[in-house]
């Protein structure tokens, strides 16, 4: 758990990752689900998220939250990744 939120967490290509562990479809436990190349397959209906970004590989318009990961010692740490509104102010501001 992140603070309230229930967060799966994935060892794939030698790399841990975290997304958010509901699936946004039904509210599976994305974290009971199978990985394969770096995708979980939610176990209720198969909606398929890339474990490194949360992204739906079936609609990549859509994702859902994803964390970052460190190792310390023996600790999987995670935290929620920064997202940049500077950025997002200048895009809009071009727009």
């Amino acid at each position: 758990m992140l603070g309230e939120r229930l967060v799966a967490v994935f060892h794939s290509g030698g790399e841990y990752f975290a997304i958010d562990d509901l699936c946004p479809h039904m509210g599976a436990s994305l974290g009971a689900g199978e990985v394969y190349e770096g995708i979980v397959t939610c176990p209720w209906h198969a909606w398929r998220f890339k474990v490194a970004d949360g992204t739906w590989c079936d609609n990549p318009r859509i994702k859902i939250d994803s964390f970052e990961t460190r190792v310390v010692g023996d600790e999987i740490q995670i935290r929620p990744r920064v997202v940049d509104s500077t950025a997002k102010d200048a895009k809009d501001a071009t727009a």
